[in-house]
Protein backbone atom coordinates (compact mmCIF):
# COMPACT_ATOMS: atom_id res chain seq x y z
CA UNK A 1 0.00 0.00 0.00
CA UNK A 2 1.38 3.40 -0.99
CA UNK A 3 2.08 5.96 1.72
CA UNK A 4 -0.61 8.65 1.61
CA UNK A 5 1.96 11.44 1.83
CA UNK A 6 3.87 10.06 -1.14
CA UNK A 7 0.62 9.97 -3.12
CA UNK A 8 -0.14 13.57 -2.11
CA UNK A 9 3.36 14.69 -3.13
CA UNK A 10 3.06 13.05 -6.54
CA UNK A 11 -0.37 14.62 -7.05
CA UNK A 12 0.97 18.09 -6.24
CA UNK A 13 3.91 17.67 -8.60
CA UNK A 14 1.57 16.49 -11.36
CA UNK A 15 -0.74 19.46 -10.73
CA UNK A 16 2.22 21.85 -10.89
CA UNK A 17 3.35 20.41 -14.22
CA UNK A 18 -0.23 20.62 -15.52
CA UNK A 19 -0.61 24.31 -14.66
CA UNK A 20 2.73 25.23 -16.21
CA UNK A 21 1.93 23.22 -19.34
CA UNK A 22 -1.37 25.10 -19.77
CA UNK A 23 0.41 28.45 -19.58
CA UNK A 24 2.88 27.34 -22.24
CA UNK A 25 0.43 25.68 -24.64
CA UNK A 26 -2.40 28.20 -24.62
CA UNK A 27 -2.45 31.93 -25.28
CA UNK A 28 -3.95 33.04 -21.99
CA UNK A 29 -2.56 36.54 -21.77
CA UNK A 30 0.26 37.74 -19.61
CA UNK A 31 -1.64 38.02 -16.34
CA UNK A 32 -3.47 34.69 -16.66
CA UNK A 33 -0.37 32.87 -17.85
CA UNK A 34 1.65 34.28 -14.94
CA UNK A 35 -1.07 33.12 -12.52
CA UNK A 36 -0.92 29.59 -13.93
CA UNK A 37 2.90 29.53 -13.75
CA UNK A 38 2.81 30.81 -10.18
CA UNK A 39 0.21 28.21 -9.20
CA UNK A 40 2.28 25.50 -10.85
CA UNK A 41 5.42 26.55 -9.02
CA UNK A 42 3.62 26.63 -5.68
CA UNK A 43 2.21 23.14 -6.25
CA UNK A 44 5.63 21.86 -7.27
CA UNK A 45 7.38 23.35 -4.22
CA UNK A 46 4.76 22.00 -1.80
CA UNK A 47 4.98 18.61 -3.51
CA UNK A 48 8.77 18.54 -3.15
CA UNK A 49 8.58 19.39 0.57
CA UNK A 50 5.86 16.81 1.11
CA UNK A 51 7.93 14.16 -0.66
CA UNK A 52 11.07 15.05 1.32
CA UNK A 53 9.38 14.66 4.69
CA UNK A 54 7.03 11.80 3.89
CA UNK A 55 9.44 8.95 4.70
CA UNK A 56 8.63 6.77 7.67
CA UNK A 57 10.79 7.34 10.72
CA UNK A 58 13.56 4.71 10.96
CA UNK A 59 13.45 2.35 13.93
CA UNK A 60 16.29 2.89 16.37
CA UNK A 61 18.67 -0.09 15.89
CA UNK A 62 19.57 0.02 19.57
CA UNK A 63 15.93 -0.59 20.41
CA UNK A 64 15.71 -3.47 17.92
CA UNK A 65 18.90 -4.92 19.34
CA UNK A 66 17.53 -5.26 22.86
CA UNK A 67 14.18 -6.75 21.77
CA UNK A 68 15.38 -10.39 21.91
CA UNK A 69 17.75 -9.80 24.83
CA UNK A 70 15.44 -10.64 27.72
CA UNK A 71 14.05 -13.73 26.00
CA UNK A 72 17.57 -15.11 25.50
CA UNK A 73 18.50 -14.35 29.10
CA UNK A 74 15.31 -15.94 30.42
CA UNK A 75 16.03 -19.13 28.45
CA UNK A 76 19.54 -19.29 29.90
CA UNK A 77 18.23 -18.75 33.42
CA UNK A 78 15.66 -21.51 32.96
CA UNK A 79 18.17 -24.02 31.58
CA UNK A 80 20.61 -23.14 34.36
CA UNK A 81 17.95 -23.92 36.97
CA UNK A 82 17.41 -27.28 35.23
CA UNK A 83 21.12 -28.07 35.30
CA UNK A 84 21.58 -27.57 31.55
CA UNK A 85 24.70 -25.55 30.73
CA UNK A 86 25.70 -26.82 27.28
CA UNK A 87 26.03 -24.73 24.15
CA UNK A 88 23.35 -24.82 21.47
CA UNK A 89 23.59 -27.70 18.99
CA UNK A 90 21.68 -27.39 15.71
CA UNK A 91 20.29 -30.79 14.67
CA UNK A 92 19.49 -30.99 10.93
CA UNK A 93 16.47 -32.86 9.55
CA UNK A 94 18.85 -35.42 8.06
CA UNK A 95 19.82 -36.40 11.62
CA UNK A 96 16.51 -36.28 13.47
CA UNK A 97 13.91 -37.01 10.78
CA UNK A 98 12.07 -33.84 11.82
CA UNK A 99 10.84 -31.48 9.07
CA UNK A 100 13.13 -28.65 10.21
CA UNK A 101 16.23 -27.91 12.27
CA UNK A 102 15.92 -28.31 16.04
CA UNK A 103 18.10 -26.98 18.83
CA UNK A 104 19.60 -29.23 21.53
CA UNK A 105 21.14 -27.93 24.75
CA UNK A 106 22.91 -30.70 26.70
CA UNK A 107 23.77 -30.72 30.38
CA UNK A 108 27.27 -29.65 29.37
CA UNK A 109 28.96 -28.97 26.05
CA UNK A 110 31.40 -31.88 26.45
CA UNK A 111 28.57 -34.25 27.36
CA UNK A 112 26.71 -33.09 24.27
CA UNK A 113 29.69 -33.62 21.98
CA UNK A 114 30.18 -37.16 23.29
CA UNK A 115 26.48 -38.00 23.12
CA UNK A 116 25.86 -36.63 19.62
CA UNK A 117 29.09 -38.10 18.29
CA UNK A 118 27.90 -41.53 19.42
CA UNK A 119 30.68 -41.97 21.97
CA UNK A 120 28.42 -42.38 24.98
CA UNK A 121 25.58 -44.74 25.81
CA UNK A 122 24.51 -47.56 23.52
CA UNK A 123 24.16 -46.74 19.81
CA UNK A 124 24.17 -43.06 20.57
CA UNK A 125 21.23 -43.14 22.99
CA UNK A 126 21.26 -40.91 26.08
CA UNK A 127 23.06 -42.23 29.16
CA UNK A 128 21.03 -44.36 31.55
CA UNK A 129 21.07 -41.58 34.10
CA UNK A 130 18.75 -39.58 31.79
CA UNK A 131 18.45 -35.82 31.74
CA UNK A 132 20.81 -35.39 28.77
CA UNK A 133 19.47 -31.98 27.80
CA UNK A 134 16.63 -29.97 26.30
CA UNK A 135 15.37 -29.88 22.71
CA UNK A 136 13.60 -26.75 21.46
CA UNK A 137 13.00 -24.87 18.22
CA UNK A 138 15.81 -22.38 17.46
CA UNK A 139 14.99 -18.69 17.68
CA UNK A 140 15.40 -18.38 13.90
CA UNK A 141 12.67 -20.91 13.13
CA UNK A 142 10.13 -18.35 11.93
CA UNK A 143 12.79 -16.54 9.90
CA UNK A 144 13.51 -19.74 7.99
CA UNK A 145 9.78 -20.35 7.56
CA UNK A 146 9.50 -16.85 6.11
CA UNK A 147 12.38 -17.55 3.71
CA UNK A 148 10.65 -20.72 2.55
CA UNK A 149 7.27 -19.02 2.12
CA UNK A 150 8.22 -15.71 0.55
CA UNK A 151 11.62 -16.41 -0.99
CA UNK A 152 11.27 -20.07 -2.04
CA UNK A 153 14.28 -21.02 0.07
CA UNK A 154 16.39 -23.90 -1.20
CA UNK A 155 19.40 -24.77 0.96
CA UNK A 156 22.42 -25.90 -1.09
CA UNK A 157 24.95 -28.49 0.01
CA UNK A 158 27.93 -26.84 -1.66
CA UNK A 159 29.93 -24.68 0.77
CA UNK A 160 30.42 -21.80 -1.67
CA UNK A 161 26.72 -21.71 -2.53
CA UNK A 162 25.85 -22.02 1.16
CA UNK A 163 28.07 -19.02 1.93
CA UNK A 164 26.27 -17.07 -0.80
CA UNK A 165 22.91 -18.04 0.70
CA UNK A 166 24.00 -16.81 4.13
CA UNK A 167 25.05 -13.50 2.60
CA UNK A 168 21.79 -13.10 0.73
CA UNK A 169 19.67 -13.91 3.79
CA UNK A 170 21.67 -11.78 6.24
CA UNK A 171 22.50 -8.83 4.01
CA UNK A 172 19.63 -8.53 1.54
CA UNK A 173 16.56 -10.10 3.12
CA UNK A 174 16.82 -9.44 6.86
CA UNK A 175 19.40 -6.61 6.85
CA UNK A 176 21.24 -8.12 9.82
CA UNK A 177 24.57 -6.68 8.63
CA UNK A 178 26.03 -4.55 5.87
CA UNK A 179 28.18 -7.53 4.91
CA UNK A 180 29.06 -10.96 6.25
CA UNK A 181 32.12 -13.09 5.58
CA UNK A 182 32.11 -16.87 5.94
CA UNK A 183 35.35 -18.80 6.44
CA UNK A 184 35.34 -22.59 6.23
CA UNK A 185 38.06 -24.43 8.08
CA UNK A 186 38.43 -28.17 8.67
CA UNK A 187 35.72 -28.54 11.31
CA UNK A 188 34.94 -24.89 12.02
CA UNK A 189 32.96 -22.18 10.31
CA UNK A 190 33.65 -18.54 11.16
CA UNK A 191 30.84 -16.11 10.36
CA UNK A 192 31.56 -12.39 10.75
CA UNK A 193 28.74 -9.84 10.76
CA UNK A 194 30.40 -6.63 9.56
CA UNK A 195 28.85 -3.47 11.01
CA UNK A 196 26.14 -5.38 12.84
CA UNK A 197 23.42 -2.76 13.48
CA UNK A 198 21.98 -4.44 16.58
CA UNK A 199 25.26 -4.84 18.44
CA UNK A 200 23.92 -2.83 21.39
CA UNK A 201 21.76 -5.83 22.27
CA UNK A 202 24.80 -8.14 22.09
CA UNK A 203 26.62 -5.93 24.58
CA UNK A 204 23.64 -5.85 26.92
CA UNK A 205 23.35 -9.65 26.90
CA UNK A 206 27.12 -10.05 27.32
CA UNK A 207 27.18 -7.71 30.32
CA UNK A 208 24.37 -9.57 32.09
CA UNK A 209 25.01 -13.18 31.04
CA UNK A 210 28.30 -13.70 29.14
CA UNK A 211 27.54 -17.31 28.13
CA UNK A 212 24.04 -16.51 26.89
CA UNK A 213 24.96 -16.05 23.22
CA UNK A 214 26.24 -19.62 22.87
CA UNK A 215 23.52 -21.21 25.03
CA UNK A 216 20.57 -19.30 23.58
CA UNK A 217 21.70 -17.78 20.24
CA UNK A 218 19.84 -14.74 18.97
CA UNK A 219 17.92 -15.05 15.67
CA UNK A 220 20.88 -13.77 13.60
CA UNK A 221 23.46 -16.32 14.80
CA UNK A 222 20.80 -19.00 15.07
CA UNK A 223 19.85 -18.44 11.42
CA UNK A 224 23.42 -19.07 10.28
CA UNK A 225 23.83 -22.15 12.47
CA UNK A 226 20.55 -23.70 11.30
CA UNK A 227 21.19 -23.05 7.59
CA UNK A 228 24.72 -24.44 7.83
CA UNK A 229 23.55 -27.55 9.70
CA UNK A 230 20.80 -28.33 7.20
CA UNK A 231 23.01 -27.50 4.23
CA UNK A 232 25.88 -29.83 5.12
CA UNK A 233 23.62 -32.37 6.83
CA UNK A 234 25.72 -32.38 10.00
CA UNK A 235 25.19 -31.33 13.60
CA UNK A 236 26.64 -27.86 14.21
CA UNK A 237 27.28 -26.17 17.55
CA UNK A 238 27.97 -22.54 18.38
CA UNK A 239 31.33 -22.48 20.17
CA UNK A 240 31.88 -18.77 20.57
CA UNK A 241 30.22 -15.46 19.83
CA UNK A 242 32.13 -12.25 20.45
CA UNK A 243 32.19 -8.56 19.59
CA UNK A 244 35.27 -7.39 17.74
CA UNK A 245 37.43 -4.73 19.42
CA UNK A 246 36.11 -2.11 16.99
CA UNK A 247 32.69 -2.57 18.58
CA UNK A 248 31.00 -2.83 15.17
CA UNK A 249 31.46 -6.45 14.13
CA UNK A 250 30.24 -9.74 15.62
CA UNK A 251 32.11 -13.01 15.11
CA UNK A 252 30.29 -16.34 15.52
CA UNK A 253 32.37 -19.53 15.56
CA UNK A 254 30.56 -22.77 14.72
CA UNK A 255 31.93 -26.31 14.97
CA UNK A 256 30.83 -29.47 13.18
CA UNK A 257 30.21 -32.42 15.52
CA UNK A 258 32.29 -35.52 14.61
CA UNK A 259 30.51 -38.40 12.93
CA UNK A 260 29.50 -41.37 15.14
CA UNK A 261 32.07 -43.54 13.38
CA UNK A 262 35.15 -42.11 11.69
CA UNK A 263 34.80 -44.78 8.99
CA UNK A 264 31.30 -43.63 8.08
CA UNK A 265 31.18 -41.02 5.36
CA UNK A 266 28.34 -38.58 4.77
CA UNK A 267 25.63 -37.72 7.24
CA UNK A 268 25.12 -39.58 10.52
CA UNK A 269 22.79 -42.57 10.48
CA UNK A 270 19.46 -41.78 12.08
CA UNK A 271 19.61 -45.02 14.08
CA UNK A 272 22.42 -43.61 16.21
CA UNK A 273 20.71 -40.28 16.85
CA UNK A 274 19.10 -39.34 20.16
CA UNK A 275 15.35 -38.87 20.11
CA UNK A 276 15.22 -35.17 19.32
CA UNK A 277 11.45 -34.91 19.01
CA UNK A 278 10.94 -34.43 22.75
CA UNK A 279 13.11 -33.22 25.65
CA UNK A 280 15.25 -35.89 27.23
Amino acid sequence: MRDKYNVAALSLLAAGAFFIAISLLFNLGDVTAAAFVLAGMVCAMVGIFTWAFSGTAPVDPELVGILPAQGCINFCALTHNLGVEGHAFFLPPQYTGEPRVTQFNPTSTQEGLELLAGKKGTQGTPPETGGAGIVTQPSCDHLIRDLRTRNALEIPENKEELSALLGEAVEDVFKFAQRISVTWEENRILVTFHRYPFIYGCKKIGDEYPACCVISPCPACSLCGALIAEGIGRIVTLDKCSVRASGKDVIAVFSVVPLPDENIQGTPDRDVAPQAQTPF
